[in-house]
C-alpha cells in the first residue's frame, strides 16, 4: 500500500520524533514522508489531507511533532486495518504535566470530560484480555492512521476549531472536530492497545 507519513508543525520537529519515524518498521509498504510547517494545527492537518488526496495514497499517518512512535506502530495500526485508528500517549494537562490520563476517550462520552479518558492501567487490562483494536469515541491525533477515502466521506474543513454553545460539547479542538465528523457519518474510530507512544512534555514521557 501507499502511505503518507506527515507531521503538522508550526516551527520544527523534535529530533526524537523524526528519529522514530525514520526507524519505523514500514512493513514492506511504499511510505512517503512530508511535513507542513508554519500554520495553525487545523490548517496544517487540512493541507496534509490535500497532499494525501493529491498523491492518491491509501492511508495517511499523522504524527505530531512531539510524539515518539514505537518501532512497530505502523505495522500494528495496519493489522486488521480499519478506517481510523489512533495510537495513544500521555495527555498534556494545562500545567504541561502528565496527570495519568491518555489522549483517547471512551465510547458514549460526547463532551470529552476528564473521566472519559482511558488510563494506562485500563490499556494494560485490554492487552491482558488480548483485545488489541477497540472502539473509542475519539481522541488526539498525535498518532493517527486514517484511510484516505475517509476524507471523501466527510466535509471540508476536515479539521477545525469549533464552539458548540447550544450543547454539552463546548469548544472542540481540531482533532476532536474530525472525530465528530466521523461520528456523524457513522465512521467508527478505533485505538490499538499495542501502540503506546511517547509524548514530549517537559521531557519525553510514556504511558506507565
Amino acid at each position: 500500500m501507499d502511505i503518507l507519513i506527515a507531521v503538522p508543525t508550526f516551527e520544527t520537529i523534535y529530533p526524537d520524533t523524526y528519529k522514530a519515524i525514520w526507524e519505523l518498521d514500514k512493513g514492506g509498504h511504499n511510505v512517503q514522508f512530508d511535513f507542513v510547517r508554519g500554520y495553525d494545527c487545523a490548517t496544517a492537518r487540512n493541507k496534509i489531507v490535500q497532499l494525501a488526496l493529491d498523491r492518491s495514497v491509501d492511508y495517511v499517518l499523522m504524527v505530531d511533532n512531539d510524539t515518539i512512535l514505537p518501532k512497530d506502530a505502523l505495522v500494528n495500526l495496519l493489522d486488521s486495518p480499519v478506517d481510523v485508528c489512533l495510537g495513544y500517549y500521555v495527555h498534556r494537562n494545562p500545567s504541561n504535566h502528565y496527570d495519568g490520563r491518555l489522549n483517547i476517550c471512551k465510547l458514549g462520552w460526547f463532551n470529552y470530560p476528564a473521566e472519559s479518558q482511558y488510563t494506562a492501567a485500563e490499556i494494560k487490562q485490554l492487552l491482558a484480555d488480548q483485545r488489541t483494536k477497540f472502539k473509542i469515541h475519539g481522541g488526539g491525533m498525535g498518532c493517527a492512521l486514517i484511510k484516505t477515502d475517509v476524507f471523501r466521506r466527510i466535509s471540508y474543513p476536515y479539521y477545525d476549531w469549533v464552539n458548540y454553545p447550544d450543547d454539552n460539547r463546548g469548544m472542540l479542538s481540531e482533532d476532536l472536530y474530525f472525530c465528530e465528523q466521523c461520528r456523524v457519518e457513522q465512521i467508527p474510530i478505533y485505538s490499538d492497545a499495542r501502540v503506546g507512544c511517547g509524548h514530549i512534555l517537559r521531557y519525553a514521557q510514556w504511558p506507565e
